[in-house]
C-alpha cells in the first residue's frame, strides 16, 4: 500500500515547459496520493526529492543568468565600437581616441579608416573579421544571449512556481496526516470522554507525541512548569517540527539520538528553525564520530582526577529545590601550565564530554524519577574566588573552549547559573563571555559577589549545599569526591544506555543499576559543567 503514494508522486508530473522542465503535480485531493497513514512518509520523501531536483535546476539557471548578465555588456560594447568604425571607415581623417592601459593610465592613439577588425574570442584566440561580417557576428551573439537570458528568466519563474506547488503539496499531505492522527485519537477517546472534556483538550497545549521506534523513556516526560516549546507544552506546529526534523535526519541516514526529547532540545536551541536545528544536530553527530564518543564513554578512565582537583575542582553534588543536579566548579586555582603536566587538553575535553553523557544518563533520569517530573537541566555554581588579574587569561581560554563544546553539542542543559565571589572587574570579562552565549542563556545567569549565600540558599537547600559555600552538608571523605545524588540511590537510578549489553562499550545486565561514576576502575571522572 505504501508504494502507491510513491508511484503516484513520481508519475504525477505531466507535460513540461518549452525547455523540457516538467510540471509539478498539483495535489488537489490528498487521497489520490495516499490512502492510509502508512503512505504518508514515502509520499513526503518523494515530494522532497522532487523539490531538491527543482532547486538544483534553479541554482544552475541562476549561475547561467549571472554569466549572461556579465557577458552581454561586453558584447554590446564591442558591437557599438564596430558600428562606429564602420560609420567612419569612408572618412579620410583618422579617429583620435584614448586607450585605457590600466585604471589610472591612458594612451592617446590615432586609428586610420579600416575595413577589418580583430575580435577576441577568448582562450587566447583572436580572429580578424571584415567589419561587416564582424557586425553580423556580434549582432547574432548579442541576440542569442538576449534570447537565452529571457529563456533563463522564464525558466526561473517557472521553477519557483513548481517549487511552491511542491511545498504546498508537502504541507497538504502532512496536514492530512495530522488530521488523520487526530481522528484516530478522537475515536479512541470518544468511548471514555464526554463533549466537555474533548473541548477542553482541543484548547490545551498539544500533548507530547512519542515515537515508539525511538522513545523508550522510563521516567516522566512532561516539563515541571508550562514553558513554550518544552515537553507537554508544545503547539501543533512545534510538534510537527519534531516530526519534520526526524524525517529529514532519517532521509540522510541518521538512526541514533532521534528520540523526541533530544530533537526538542536542538529545536529549542535554534528557536524551532528546523533547518538550523538539523545543521546543529548533524555537526554534533559528526563530532561524536570523530571523537568515537559512543565507544569511549563506557570504558573511560580519568585517574588524574584527584591531582587535577587541586587546581580545578568540578563535581556534581545532590540537587536544588527543583530536584535538578547541582554542579559546582571552582576556577580560582586554574593553572593550565601545571594541569597540562598532569593531563592533556584533549583528555580534559574528552572527560568533559563523557560527563555530559553521564549527566544525560543516568543523572537527569534519576532526578526526574525522584521528582516525578521531567528534569533536563542543572543548577550550576561557579566559584570565582581567587581568580585575579593574573589568572584571567587562563580562565578565559579554558571557559571559551568549554563554552563552545557545551553550546554546540549539549544544548539546553543549563537551568540556572550562580557565579559567586565575582572579583572586581569581572563585569568586563562577563561582557566578553556573554558574546558567546545565547540571550536566553544569559537570562539564566546570576552574577553575585561575596555576599551570595542568601540568594544561593534560596535555590539550593542547606542540607544539599557543601558547608564551604554556606550550606550544612559535610559528606564523609568530602563533598567533592562523593558524587552524591539520586543517581547513587538504587530506588531511582537505572542502567544507563552506554552500560547495557549490546551497546557501544558496555556489557552490563539490564537490571543492574549503574551509577553515574561507574567505570572500569574505581576512579571517578571529573564532572562537566551544564550546557546552555
Amino acid at each position: 500500500m505504501a508504494s502507491k503514494g510513491k508511484e503516484a508522486a513520481t508519475a504525477a508530473p505531466t507535460g513540461s515547459n518549452p525547455r523540457g522542465i516538467p510540471y509539478a503535480p498539483f495535489v488537489d485531493k490528498v487521497e489520490d496520493y495516499v490512502t492510509t497513514r502508512a503512505d504518508v512518509e514515502p509520499t513526503l520523501r518523494s515530494f522532497q526529492e522532487m523539490i531538491a531536483k527543482y532547486q538544483f535546476m534553479e541554482q544552475n539557471l541562476q549561475r547561467r543568468v549571472a554569466g549572461l548578465k556579465d557577458k552581454m555588456p561586453d558584447i554590446q560594447k564591442t558591437l557599438d565600437t564596430v558600428r562606429f568604425l564602420k560609420m567612419r571607415k569612408d572618412e579620410p581623417e583618422p579617429i583620435e581616441t584614448n586607450f585605457e592601459l590600466n585604471e589610472t593610465l591612458y594612451a592617446k592613439a590615432s586609428i586610420p579608416p579600416t575595413e577589418e577588425v580583430y575580435i577576441w574570442l577568448g582562450a587566447n584566440v583572436m580572429l580578424s573579421y571584415p567589419i561587416d561580417e564582424a557586425e553580423t557576428l556580434l549582432s547574432t551573439k548579442l541576440g542569442a544571449a538576449t534570447q537565452s537570458l529571457k529563456n533563463c528568466e522564464e525558466d526561473l519563474d517557472f521553477l519557483r512556481e513548481q517549487i511552491t506547488t511542491m511545498e504546498v503539496a508537502v504541507a497538504r499531505v502532512y496536514n492530512w496526516d495530522v488530521v488523520q492522527k487526530r481522528k484516530e485519537k478522537e475515536e479512541e477517546e470518544k468511548l471514555n470522554k464526554d463533549k466537555k472534556s474533548k473541548e477542553a483538550a482541543s484548547t490545551a497545549p498539544t500533548e507530547l507525541e512519542l515515537d515508539p521506534k525511538y522513545d523508550n523513556y522510563d521516567y516522566p516526560t512532561k516539563a515541571p512548569v508550562p514553558q513554550n516549546g518544552h515537553p507537554g507544552y508544545l503547539t501543533a506546529v512545534q510538534q510537527a517540527s519534531v516530526h519534520q526534523l526526524r524525517l529529514m535526519l532519517e532521509q540522510e541516514g541518521y538512526t541514533k539520538r532521534l528520540d523526541t526529547l533530544t530533537l526538542l532540545r536542538f529545536l529549542r536551541a535554534r528557536k524551532f528553525d528546523v533547518n538550523l536545528a538539523k545543521q546543529m544536530f548533524v555537526e554534533c553527530e559528526k563530532w561524536r564520530q570523530e571523537t568515537d564518543l559512543d565507544n569511549v564513554i563506557a570504558s573511560w578512565e580519568y585517574p588524574e582526577k584527584e591531582e587535577m582537583f587541586k587546581y580545578y575542582p568540578q563535581y556534581y553534588h545532590k540537587t536544588d529545590k527543583d530536584g535538578r543536579p547541582v554542579y559546582i566548579e571552582q576556577l580560582g586555582g586554574i593553572d593550565l601550565t601545571a594541569m597540562y603536566k598532569l593531563t592533556t587538553a584533549e583528555r580534559m575535553l574528552t572527560n568533559l564530554a563523557v560527563e555530559y553523557e553521564r549527566l544525560a544518563d543516568p543523572r537527569l533520569p534519576a532526578c526526574s524519577r525522584k521528582a516525578g517530573t521531567l528534569l533536563e537541566t542543572c543548577c550550576t555554581v561557579m566559584d570565582l574566588k581567587g581568580v585575579g588579574i593574573s589568572k584571567v587569561s587562563q580562565v578565559y581560554s579554558y571557559v571559551k573552549q568549554v563554552s563552545g563544546l557545551s553550546q554546540n553539542y549539549y544544548p539546553e542543559r543549563l537551568g540556572r547559573l550562580y557565579v559567586i565571589n565575582a572579583p572586581w572587574g569581572f563585569s568586563t570579562v562577563w561582557s566578553v563571555i556573554k558574546g558567546w552565549l545565547d540571550p536566553v542563556t544569559v537570562q539564566k545567569i546570576h552574577i553575585l559577589g561575596s555576599g551570595y549565600q542568601k540568594e544561593l540558599l534560596a535555590q539550593v537547600p542547606a542540607e544539599n549545599l557543601p558547608k564551604q559555600f554556606g550550606g550544612a552538608c559535610e559528606c564523609p571523605g568530602g563533598c567533592q569526591m562523593s558524587d552524591m545524588g539520586p543517581w547513587q540511590e538504587a530506588e531511582w537510578t537505572r542502567t544507563p544506555w552506554w552500560a547495557k549489553k549490546g551497546t557501544a562499550g558496555g556489557d552490563v545486565k539490564e537490571t543492574e543499576p549503574v551509577s553515574a561514576t561507574a567505570t572500569a576502575t574505581a576512579d571517578v571522572p571529573a564532572p562537566a559543567p551544564a550546557a546552555a
